[in-house]
């Protein structure tokens, strides 16, 4: 069969980092490969740097900013590819990491969508920082996928961005363009309900970069990110109704709706959520409200349901903000970020440095 891939990048106001991201795609060992990307609305010199540097390149325009689904949707109209491929405008990727996806998921069984593995990185005083790279499993349920999208708590080992999504699976799957947080998880999610199946392979490298900007549009701050999770939640309550076989999953959608609950309590854009969360919350075998994440803590557990129960969110929230205050602060995430250590560490940081230096002018 043909094996042709799109790469989709949908960018926004990132001028400053997406020719390193497209250095990235253009360096891909796939032999047959289109770049697609789409200027969702960019007013930051984009459209120049693209003209001047990458005047080769599929380029489709949005006037106004319609958020990364629209973008990613828009990218898979306009591209040509038997595979495509979701890259972000500020990560980076091995040279060989869609090729190594491509010939895992092929010798995968049918529908079968193949998950390789990424790692986060970050330029910290001009040396590179790395998380531990992650993967999933290669043998889990569809059901036990699911939760780990939709559990608040879980580490998530599956992205948009570790997979090479067939071509024909968006003729009945598309983006939400609802949803600009959990987006990707909707995608998959929707994917399984449709047929597909996830698999864990030890192949392949994303590097996702961290910083503290936006991701990918300009609709990314932390009241959009919880409405869009508060959006997402509640589809996925409705959805499952629709599949039985997948009742295993109501803890762990229990615990997102609770999450939602509390977190949109405090929120004025969000109390109009409240009465649907805690409808969909009851219909999916909740009873009082808790603290999620649960504390380990019995007596702690305890007090902090007395406060949501008795007093209300107001008083839970009164509550947080007392522990808050005497809790240690916790090391920003970056700071945990480590050095390399090992020759795999040292080979994707020289990796992710070439692509730097390559970019600079």
């Amino acid at each position: 069969m043909r094996s042709r891939v799109s790469i989709i990048i949908p960018t926004h106001n990132r001028a400053s980092l997406l020719g390193r991201a497209l250095l990235c795609a253009r360096t891909q060992t796939v032999p047959d490969k289109e770049i697609v990307v789409v200027d969702d609305g960019s007013t930051d010199g984009t459209s120049a740097l693209l003209a001047a540097e990458f005047p080769d390149l599929k380029v489709v325009r949005h006037e106004r900013a319609r958020g990364p689904s629209a973008a990613r949707n828009a990218g898979v109209f306009a591209s040509t590819g038997d595979w495509i491929f979701f890259h972000d405008d500020d990560d980076l990727m091995h040279p060989a990491h869609i090729a190594d996806l491509l010939e895992a998921t092929l010798a995968a069984p049918p529908n079968s969508l193949v998950a390789g593995r990424s790692r986060d990185f970050a330029i910290v005083d001009g040396r590179v920082r790395l998380g531990a790279p992650v993967w999933t499993v290669p043998d889990r349920s569809d059901t036990d996928t699911l939760i780990q999208f939709l559990d608040p708590t879980a580490l998530r080992t599956i992205t948009h961005t570790t997979i090479l999504w067939p071509r024909h699976l968006f003729g009945s799957v598309t983006w939400d363009e609802t949803l600009d947080f959990y987006e990707d998880f909707d995608l998959c999610g929707r994917a399984i309900l449709a047929g597909q199946h996830v698999l864990g392979r030890e192949t392949g490298m994303y590097y996702v970069r961290m910083h503290s900007a936006p991701r990918l549009t300009a609709a990314g701050d932390d009241t959009n990110q919880l409405l869009s999770s508060t959006r997402y939640w509640l589809k996925w309550a409705r959805l499952l109704h629709e599949h039985p076989r997948h009742r295993a999953c109501a803890a762990a959608l229990r615990e997102g709706l609770m999450d939602c609950l509390i977190r949109m309590s405090n929120l004025p854009a969000g109390r109009s959520y409240m009465p649907d969360l805690a409808e969909a919350f009851r219909q999916w075998g909740g009873g009082r409200f808790y603290l999620t994440p649960v504390p380990r803590n019995r007596a702690k557990r305890l007090i902090a349901d007395a406060a949501v129960n008795i007093g209300g969110f107001a008083a839970l929230h009164m509550l947080l903000g007392v522990v808050d205050a005497l809790r240690p602060k916790s090391a920003p995430y970056l700071n945990t970020l480590l050095t390399p250590i090992t020759e795999a560490d040292r080979q994707d940081a020289a990796n992710i440095e070439a692509i730097e230096a390559a970019a600079r002018p």
